[in-house]
């Protein structure tokens, strides 16, 4: 595998570096805070007021702003070749398949708005009902951004692995402010306030992130980048920086009770797995991560005996594992193989293994995954009767699957079956769930809830909101960006990273939600992938 040839790089190729650079290294930990005479004088008690427009509004300025710079630059003519000479070269020549996806989306998107009965939450993605709001805006205006900045990262982004090491100390920072939280710490006093006022609030909201939920769609986004970042890089400080940041973001992942991110986790690292297969140099450093992730729990169990046991709920998965007396039987299986392959790369430098050792393990995987939906599928439709005790949230598909997901998965086909032609194809319009859903509020109350704004599905509820024709448009963006920068993988594995990260976010997307917490971070790894992709095929032309 072969780094990148040296490319040239312009005032606008360091604007990009510069958006990035802050949307990897301070969108994570914005939220609002104030500045008073009181020791410590600056705090972080409002941090979870509004912290989903905190982090809507710091990414939509900073695309805004860096998407007016480039333009400036454009109209005249400012940025420059390392020659002096102008830069001449167009930037929207030869349209890729996942360029043609980004424009059917926003295109799709537009068409479900202006056919939407709710234009105004469609396009802003949120408006007031009474004392309380809907929305998580999720609408137009916020995927017109999305689109922008493809385009933007697309043409103008150049490699520079600091951007990627900022990301990683940074969310280390926000993985260790997770297990704080977790075990009722709080130094920066951001939860302290909802104790007694909002107690749902202070015991499933962690770190600068938000809810569990969110948190987990987080660590799928971020995770995946350090891990792999660990393994391709070849700085010594960096690869430190990016295990321990591999490390924090286990014990976020069970401390912080992700069971979708436990989900999108499993899918990355079987797919990395796949990826390296065949060559001990890479192998042998991804099972050190590995074996790093599993005792980095272990270390977990430590620290919470250390703290009586005085951790905030877990759910039985997340509990399982921190738990379990064997959990060391894999720490010790992963550091064996991580020594092996040691022993094997250091005898035989540079070594490539048979392709069959992929295809087998991904035949491995492939099957295991079937089985799994196999059984599924059995007890949600052959066997309905059959006790299946506490497995049954999981096992049987019924209202009360997943958490009560099941009642809003299986009612919003039941919409979409009664939706007009328009409304199959285009939707309500983004972000519009809450009025789609509305005729079946008072089936929820029996789970706790008096209504909802989102099916928990990403998948499913861009089905309802953009219709079938915006949803085909979405996974062919995300899509090809990530099968073409995959392809890129064996020129450029600088991609590797970034395409992790979106398959890990794909997977748990399955049971969460959209939100500008996290989203932008997934449009931006997508914009990556294709932005290599390019490259790799300019190099070979």
């Amino acid at each position: 595998m072969k780094r990148p040839s040296k490319q040239n790089y312009t005032l606008m190729n360091s604007i990009v570096t510069v958006f990035l650079l802050m949307m990897f290294a301070a969108f994570p930990l914005f939220v609002s805070l104030y500045i008073d005479g009181q020791f410590p004088f600056i705090h972080f008690d409002d941090g979870f007021v509004g912290i989903r427009h905190q982090k809507y509004y710091f990414f939509v300025v900073m695309a805004a702003l860096a998407l007016i710079a480039e333009l400036m630059l454009m109209l005249t003519n400012s940025s420059r070749e390392p020659d002096g000479k102008a830069l001449k070269k167009p930037l929207f020549r030869s349209l890729s398949f996942t360029d043609v996806a980004a424009a059917a989306l926003a295109l799709s998107c537009a068409l479900s708005t202006l056919l939407s009965p709710y234009i105004e939450l469609a396009f802003w993605g949120e408006i007031s009902l009474g004392s309380f709001s809907v929305g998580r805006n999720n609408g137009l205006f916020l995927i017109l951004f999305y689109v922008m900045v493809y385009f933007l990262i697309t043409r103008l982004y150049r490699y520079r692995e600091f951007v990627f090491t900022a990301l990683a100390a940074v969310c280390g920072i926000v993985y260790l402010l997770t297990v704080l939280n977790g075990f009722y710490i709080d130094p920066l006093n951001m939860l302290e306030q909802f104790k007694t006022s909002q107690p749902s609030v202070y015991m499933e909201f962690f770190s600068t992130i938000g809810n569990k939920n969110m948190l987990a769609s987080f660590i799928c986004v971020t995770l995946p980048v350090s891990f792999v970042m660990f393994i391709l890089s070849e700085s010594i400080w960096k690869k430190v920086i990016y295990i321990c940041s591999t490390g924090l973001g286990a014990m976020a992942m069970i401390i912080g009770d992700s069971d979708s991110a436990l989900l999108g986790t499993a899918v990355f690292l079987a797919v990395i797995l796949v990826v390296f297969a065949r060559y001990p140099a890479r192998l042998k450093q991804y099972f050190l991560a590995l074996t790093f992730m599993l005792g980095s729990v272990s270390l977990l169990r430590l620290f919470s005996l250390l703290m009586n046991d005085n951790y905030k709920e877990l759910g039985e998965l997340t509990k399982g594992i921190l738990f379990s007396d064997k959990l060391y039987i894999f720490v010790v299986a992963a550091a064996v193989i991580t020594v092996l392959l040691y022993i094997l790369d250091g005898r035989k430098p540079d070594l490539t293994l048979p392709k069959a050792i992929p295809v087998a393990i991904g035949a491995f995987f492939g099957c295991a995954a079937l089985a799994a939906f196999g059984v599924f599928l059995w007890f949600s439709v052959v066997d309905t009767e059959t006790d299946l005790g506490s497995m049954e949230k999981l096992l049987r598909m019924n209202d009360a699957w997943g958490t009560h997901r099941g009642i809003m998965w299986l009612r919003s086909f039941k919409i979409f079956g009664e939706a007009s032609v328009w409304q199959k194809l285009f939707g309500l319009g983004p972000d519009t769930f809450y009025f789609a859903f509305e005729p079946y509020f008072s089936q929820l109350e029996e789970y706790g809830n008096s209504s909802t704004d989102a099916a928990h599905n990403e998948y499913i509820n861009y089905l309802i909101t953009i219709g079938a024709a915006g949803l085909a448009a979405y996974l062919s963006f995300v899509g090809g960006a990530l099968v073409r920068g995959l392809k890129a993988a064996k020129r450029n594995p600088l991609v590797l990273p970034c395409a992790a990260a979106v398959i890990a976010y794909l997977a748990q997307a399955t049971v969460n939600i959209a939100l500008p917490i996290s989203t932008p971070l997934l449009i931006i790894f997508v914009s990556l992938c294709e932005a290599f992709a390019r490259q790799a095929r300019e190099e070979e032309q």
